[in-house]
């Protein structure tokens, strides 16, 4: 087959299927995240503490997820009911595993999506630090 082909057919088989199907909407409000590991130690039990705000009225959920992007290691996301919180106690989410950089200090990044009650999403944003971090 030649390769042009095939990538049309990739192609189509992307626009067919997709690779993401969030539904996300035209107005989506930037949400202001921020969070600590403080009292966390490495490999030990526990996460972190979430300070958010910028969420909209009318969100219902939450979509928490924390990726490693030194260690290229997805630790999880989950969804959770949204009651116009704005600190996320710690632990509250246990779900997501825990930092635990082998080598070198991890950089972690808590992305949180706000959503509606039809789980579109209305808000979102993020931040990064790196765990351990240095003093």
């Amino acid at each position: 087959m030649k390769p042009t082909f095939l990538l049309a057919l990739f192609i189509l088989a992307i626009l067919l299927f997709g690779c993401d199907r969030e539904k996300m909407s035209p107005y989506v409000a930037e949400l202001i995240v921020e969070f600590t590991w403080e009292g966390l130690k490495p490999c030990e039990w526990g996460h972190p503490e979430i300070q958010i705000s910028g969420v909209p009225g009318n969100t219902k959920f939450l979509e928490i997820r924390m990726y490693d992007h030194a260690y290229s290691h997805d630790h999880g996301t989950i969804q959770m009911p949204y009651a116009d919180e704005k600190v996320i106690a710690k632990d509250r989410f246990k779900e997501i595993q825990r930092p635990c950089p082998v080598y070198k200090p991890g950089r972690y990044e808590l992305t949180i999506k706000a959503l509606d009650v039809t789980e579109t999403i209305i808000g979102m944003g993020s931040a990064e630090r790196m765990f351990p971090e240095e003093g």
